[in-house]
């Protein structure tokens, strides 16, 4: 390898003359290439690169270093493997490819010398030579490239250089350069302009959207309102709102006053059962409440139901707090503190999983939305969440419900729908949760992330009742740091509508609507639009998203209650301690559900006079289990650059393993060693033990603690 030189270099812009001949490759043409294979976006400017790199492949991707040529952009690290087909200029323009990393999402860049490693800044120096270049990434990824010996050393150092001063803006807001940089060129405008948007998916942007969601729950008795189309009544809400049918637009704008934000009970979803399910934010309670008020108020909450259930999610749910304090020592966690190489002793990994609470957190969110699913089968009533700004736990909450409830929810086109009525029109605060301007920590918080991993375990545990993937789920947690999507660059849909009114274009959804937006002359004419996350190819290739979903099929599920969980088979009224040959066994357990046992007791005894549903009933809920090592990892989000980081840390031989690795064989030893003792099947036993070795896929196991899941069939 090469030793270290002695000269030490500082962080400098591009000289003149040496940009000028990078802008010629790439900023001259509409779809340029460059001469070193890189497929340039219209207007993207080539900063630095180095050739004779390799790229070190994770796990998924098969192990191993990939050759090829390093670039870095004006707003993407690149790499072009060396056996890469020759990419077609007349394609459409990829924002990522499967090698590249956006500028923005990247948190650390790190350079390995033959003795040393270095945390490299815009202001830093470097008094070696780098070998290696590690970019640690906000959605938990590291990634690795090595120089070769024949790397030009000029070039290693350049890029690495080029990268530390652009990877992340220096000044609170200043990420608006960086879509400037991405989305900023004419024809980059034109091309983002002229893309269709998913017809299968409901947006929820006219009436007509919200309609046909009506349509499909069978939701009778509620109308589309449009009292809020200007956002007087409330900023934070969307244009249009599902209300009672019996409740006038007049009688509604005195109902804004006496809810925070003016966010008040809105219908999200029925229950095929006939129950309804809306989300409100707090009461005003220095409001004064008139007569007129009260029935108004009382017609919008019990909705033409004859029973009303409130279900107050401030009390025993995690704030937004609790969830970034436990995300930042997740993070900590599985990279290690980066500025000082210290990493979690292997023998106190899963005791510091564990106080990290994000497990915990996970938990409780699927907890609360078992026990509202429960309480929406009963039929025939209202079931309202309520949080005291209805931005954050109500998102997650109702979304989960659906998700267990909805098949529909769990196809593609039906979590993006999801995810576009419950957190996008309903006014997560994207933006100040995601923080990419920098401009407060104090609102920072991942919320919508938790909601992913929540739907991980719900996948984790029934991965034959969904037709998206983990791959899926994975792409979209790893979007949310990319900011370059409409829809988690904005806190509610006003914030969204102000952005667009600056192009002086219409759209046509999928049933005709159509809306013009004005034009606003006054804002700056010059920012880009921004495309919404669910325009996969911009990101992906093909190969990548013919991962994204498979066939749905739905088999009988055991019906058995494991270790005081949920069933999984919920219209069986009949308790089980474990079938013969089950995976899961009834163990004690140190966490009780009163609360939850309590509405599963209640609700099974109505069920008990109804007759028996079908073995094939869509709508039984995906009820989790919750205690113990039911409740995992998300190994392929949080763990895939662990290995990478503590290698950083402390040298490795390639024989030893995670910890989580290492403890899962363990309990796998033990486990075929009772099943050994029970069962007396030693010749079969003996052949399941030698096979199962640390560097195999024990995920593939249902029982396998704290780990991933089964492939799906």
């Amino acid at each position: 390898m090469l030793t270290g030189s002695k000269t030490t270099f500082k962080v400098r812009q591009i000289v003149p003359d040496m940009k000028e001949r990078m802008l010629s490759h790439s900023g001259l043409h509409t779809r340029g290439r460059d001469m070193f294979g890189l497929h340039c976006l219209p207007g993207e400017c080539v900063l630095q690169r180095a050739v004779l790199v390799r790229k070190k492949l994770s796990a998924r991707e098969g192990g191993g270093w990939l050759a090829g040529t390093l670039f870095c952009t004006h707003f993407r690290v690149a790499f072009v493997p060396q056996d890469c087909p020759k990419p077609d200029d007349n394609a459409d323009p990829v924002l990522l490819g499967d090698h590249d990393v956006a500028l923005a999402s990247i948190e650390k860049v790190v350079a390995v010398g033959p003795s040393r490693t270095k945390l490299v800044t815009p202001n830093s120096s470097l008094k070696f030579t780098p070998e290696e270049l590690v970019l640690y990434c906000r959605d938990l990824r590291v990634v690795c490239f090595l120089f070769d010996r024949l790397t030009p050393e000029t070039q290693a150092m350049e890029i690495t250089y080029s990268i530390a001063k652009t990877y992340q803006p220096l000044k609170p807001g200043t990420v608006l350069s960086f879509q400037n940089a991405a989305l900023g060129s004419v024809e980059m405008k034109q091309f983002l302009s002229n893309r269709r948007r998913d017809a299968q998916m409901n947006w929820f942007e006219s009436p007509a959207d919200w309609e046909r969601d009506l349509e499909r729950t069978g939701a009778a008795g509620w109308r589309v309102s449009a009292v809020n189309d200007r956002f007087e009544m409330a900023t934070s809400l969307p244009r249009y709102n599902v209300v009672p049918q019996k409740v006038l637009d007049t009688e509604l704008k005195k109902t804004f006053a006496h809810f925070n934000e003016g966010r008040i009970p809105r219908w999200c979803w029925r229950h095929p059962r006939g129950s309804d399910l809306l989300r409100t934010a707090s009461f005003q309670n220095n409001i004064y409440h008139e007569k007129d008020d009260i029935r108004n108020l009382e017609a919008l909450l019990f909705g033409g139901q004859q029973q009303c259930v409130v279900v107050e999610l401030a009390e025993d749910m995690p704030t937004p707090a609790d969830i970034q304090l436990a995300h930042t020592r997740l993070r900590a966690l599985c990279l290690g503190d980066i500025s000082t190489s210290v990493s979690v002793p292997d023998d106190k990994w899963l005791s510091t999983l564990e106080a990290t609470r994000w497990l915990d957190h996970a938990r409780c969110c699927l907890k609360k939305a078992a026990e509202v699913s429960c309480l929406l089968r009963g039929g025939h009533m209202t079931v309202i969440l309520q949080e005291p700004e209805d931005r954050d736990m109500n998102c997650v909450v109702s979304s989960l419900v659906q998700v267990m409830c909805d098949p529909h929810c769990r196809t593609m086109p039906g979590f993006q729908g999801l995810v576009q009525k419950e957190w996008v029109m309903a006014g997560h605060r994207f933006l100040s949760r995601a923080n990419y301007h920098r401009e407060s920590d104090k609102e920072e918080a991942p919320v919508f992330l938790l909601f992913l991993d929540c739907v991980w375990q719900l996948w984790a545990q029934y991965p034959s009742h969904f037709q998206l993937t983990g791959d899926y789920l994975l792409a979209l947690h790893d979007s949310v740091h990319v900011p370059l999507f409409s829809t988690f660059l904005s806190n509610c849909q006003r914030e969204r509508s102000r952005r667009s009114q600056r192009l002086s274009q219409s759209y046509t959804p999928v049933n005709g609507w159509r809306e013009v937006l004005p034009r606003d002359t006054s804002q700056d004419p010059v920012d880009p639009p921004l495309p919404p996350v669910w325009d996969w190819s911009l990101q992906y290739s093909c190969n990548r998203r013919a991962r994204f979903t498979h066939p749905v099929t739905q088999p009988v599920p055991p019906q058995l209650v494991l270790n005081g969980n949920l069933n999984a088979h919920p219209d069986s009224h009949k308790l089980s301690a474990g079938a013969p040959g089950s995976s899961h066994r009834r163990a004690p357990s140190c966490e009780s559900l009163p609360g939850l046992e309590r509405v599963i007791r209640a609700w099974s005894l109505s069920e008990a006079s109804r007759p028996p549903p079908g073995p094939q009933d869509p709508h039984r809920p995906l009820l989790p289990l919750l205690l113990g090592p039911c409740v995992r990892v998300w190994r392929d989000c949080y763990l895939r650059g662990a290995l990478q980081a503590q290698a950083f840390c402390h040298p490795t031989p390639p024989s030893m393993y995670h910890p989580v690795d290492q403890l899962a064989w363990e309990v796998q030893q033990l486990r075929d060693k009772l099943a050994l003792a029970s069962t007396g099947h030693a010749a079969t036993t003996a052949k399941k033990q030698e096979s199962r070795r640390p560097d195999t896929n024990l995920n593939q196991n249902n029982a396998t603690f704290l780990f991933s899941t089964p492939d799906p069939p």
